[in-house]
């Protein structure tokens, strides 16, 4: 992982603390460009206006425990 793949993942794990489940995928994409994928509660599902949600982002990487902060 180079120094600018950490810290993206760093700050998607830092801007996404306390929405969703407890395990998260993160993965890159051509051109380098990083997901980090988390499975959204039934509670946050209900407030995400219609239309917003989407079911199934496609590839995932491997599945770990949610990182915390």
């Amino acid at each position: 992982m180079t120094l600018n793949e950490a810290l993206a993942e760093r700050e998607a794990i830092r801007l996404l603390a306390g929405v969703g489940g407890d395990r998260e995928w993160w993965i890159y994409s051509r051109g380098r460009v990083g997901h980090l994928r988390i499975p959204v509660t039934a509670e946050e599902y209900e407030l995400i206006p219609p239309g917003c949600v989407v079911a199934d982002a496609g590839e995932s990487g491997p599945e770990r425990p949610r990182t915390r902060r």
